[in-house]
C-alpha cells in the first residue's frame, strides 16, 4: 500500500485576493464641495417656504411702488415752499428693508427647516465635515440671495425712476437714471449679505421663530426706534444698521457719518460675527 503525503501550499500556490481598496481614489475636498452646494440647491428649491418668501418680496416692492406713487402725488399738488420739505422718492427706504426681510428668511428657513424637522442628523451622515456643509448652505443662499436681490432692486429703482419722470429734487434723487446704479448694485449686495447673516443666525438659534424675529429687529424694529433717538444717537446707531449701509457704500447723499470704507468695515463685521457665531454652534454643539 503506497501512502501518499499532503504537501502544503506553497507562497505561489495560495490564491491572491485583490486589493480593491487601492483602486479607490479619495474624494477631493473641492468635489465634495460641489456635491454639497448642489445638494443644497435641491432642497431650496423644494422647500415651499422659499417661493413663499418670493412672493413676499414682489409684494414688498409693488407696495413700494404703490407708496411713492402716492408720494409723487402729493408732491404735485403741493405748493411751491413745501415741494422743498418732501423726502425724496428712494425704494432703498420704502421696500428695500422689507425686500431684505423675505429673502434673507430663504436663508434662515435652509438651515432651520432641518433642525424642526429633525433631517438636519441624515445631513450630517451624507456630510461629516459640518464646517463644509455650512459653507455650502451660506454659498446657496447667498447666490440665490444675490439673484434675487439684484432683480427686486432693479424693479424698484426703475418704477421709481419712472414714477418721478423729470422731476426735480428732492422728490428726484437721480437727475440721469444712471445715477441709481450704484444704489441697485449695493441694495443687491445688502441683500445677498442679510441672507448669509440669517444662515448664521438660524445656525445660532436653531429656531425658525427665534431667527425670523431677530432678523425683523435688525432690519425692521432697530431704524424705526433709531428715530426715537437724539439726533447725535440717531445717526450713530442708524448707521451700523444693515438697511442704512446701502446709501453710506454707494457713496451718495446721506446724513449717516460712516464713510465708503467704514461702511464695508461694518458689513464684512455682520458676516463674520453672524458665520462665526454660528460655526462655532454647528461644530460644537450636538444636532439631537
Amino acid at each position: 500500500m503506497t501512502m501518499t503525503t499532503l504537501q502544503e501550499p506553497t507562497l505561489q500556490e495560495k490564491p491572491t485576493v485583490p486589493r480593491v481598496i487601492d483602486s479607490v481614489s479619495p474624494t477631493s475636498g473641492t468635489r465634495v464641495f460641489r456635491d454639497t452646494v448642489a445638494g443644497e440647491w435641491i432642497k431650496l428649491r423644494t422647500l415651499r417656504s422659499t417661493y413663499a418668501f418670493l412672493v413676499g418680496g414682489l409684494g414688498a416692492t409693488m407696495l413700494g411702488s404703490l407708496i411713492l406713487y402716492l408720494l409723487i402725488q402729493s408732491y404735485d399738488k403741493a405748493t411751491a415752499a413745501d415741494k422743498g420739505n418732501f423726502e425724496t422718492a428712494d425704494p432703498s427706504v420704502v421696500s428695500i428693508p422689507f425686500v431684505m426681510f423675505f429673502v434673507g428668511s430663504i436663508g434662515a428657513m435652509l438651515i432651520t427647516s432641518e433642525f424642526t424637522t429633525r433631517s438636519i442628523g441624515p445631513g450630517l451622515l451624507a456630510v461629516p465635515q459640518r464646517r463644509l456643509l455650512l459653507g455650502a448652505k451660506a454659498t446657496v443662499a447667498g447666490t440665490a440671495a444675490l439673484l434675487a436681490g439684484l432683480f427686486f432692486a432693479s424693479l424698484s429703482f426703475a418704477s421709481a425712476k419712472m414714477l418721478v419722470g423729470d422731476r426735480p429734487a428732492p422728490i428726484n434723487p437721480w437727475p440721469v437714471w444712471t445715477d441709481a446704479l450704484p444704489k441697485v448694485f449695493c441694495a443687491t449686495i445688502i441683500v445677498m449679505v442679510t441672507t448669509i447673516v440669517a444662515v448664521g443666525l438660524g445656525t445660532w438659534f436653531r429656531s425658525t421663530a427665534s431667527t425670523l424675529v431677530t432678523l425683523g429687529s435688525l432690519l425692521l424694529v432697530a431704524p424705526a426706534f433709531a428715530h426715537f433717538l437724539p439726533t447725535v444717537w440717531q445717526l450713530r446707531f442708524g448707521s451700523i444698521l444693515l438697511p442704512n449701509l446701502i446709501p453710506q457704500l454707494a457713496g451718495s447723499n446721506h446724513p449717516y457719518v460712516l464713510s465708503q470704507g467704514g461702511a464695508v468695515a461694518v458689513t464684512v463685521g455682520y458676516l463674520v460675527l453672524a458665520l462665526g457665531a454660528g460655526t462655532i454652534s454647528f461644530v460644537r454643539r450636538d444636532v439631537s
